[in-house]
């Protein structure tokens, strides 16, 4: 009789262990695939400082004799403005002076191409009314990471989206 009771313990025992391996498996799959999936929205570093450091540049437009930067040309244009010359006439709009600074900062740095790891890219400026800058280059791909910002201290929400395609 004892044999039997042993031997519908270690059955037992078997039965336990395997439920236990099963369940292991299945949530290191569960790990596994979502580790290795190609989530298209994800956040990224470079595009992240890019747009950071680029809302910090020093533009060529001014104003009341001191030079604005992107992040302030960016109100400017979205009010309409103009900016000043040296000689206290008005010049070129904020918004001509924006697309020409932005569109020369991305160009400089990321080349796009099917021989580049970035194969597009996308910037787009706007308010809840209105876009009021879209930049793009190259192809536009399933796969993307980009960085977002709104803007502090506007009256209205401005907000910048940058995505770079992979």
């Amino acid at each position: 009789m004892s044999i039997i009771k042993q031997n519908k313990r270690a059955q037992e025992e078997i039965v336990g262990f395997a439920v236990i391996v099963i369940i292991v498996s299945i949530i290191i799959i569960f790990f596994l695939v979502f580790s290795l999936s190609d989530n298209p929205e994800t956040e990224s570093y470079e595009a992240e400082s890019f747009l950071q450091s680029s809302l910090h540049y020093t533009s060529s437009c001014a104003d009341n004799s001191e030079y604005l930067s992107v992040q302030d040309l960016v109100f400017s244009c979205y009010m309409e403005e103009t900016c000043g010359n040296d000689d206290g006439s008005d010049g070129e709009e904020a918004c001509v002076v924006l697309n020409e600074t932005l569109k020369g900062m991305l160009e400089e740095s990321w080349q796009v191409g099917e021989d580049f790891p970035v194969k597009g890219y996308k910037l787009e400026i706007f308010s809840e009314e209105e876009t009021i800058l879209s930049l793009r280059e190259g192809n536009v791909t399933g796969s993307y990471k980009g960085a977002q910002q709104i803007l502090p201290e506007s009256r209205t929400s401005i907000k910048i989206l940058f995505n770079l395609y992979y």
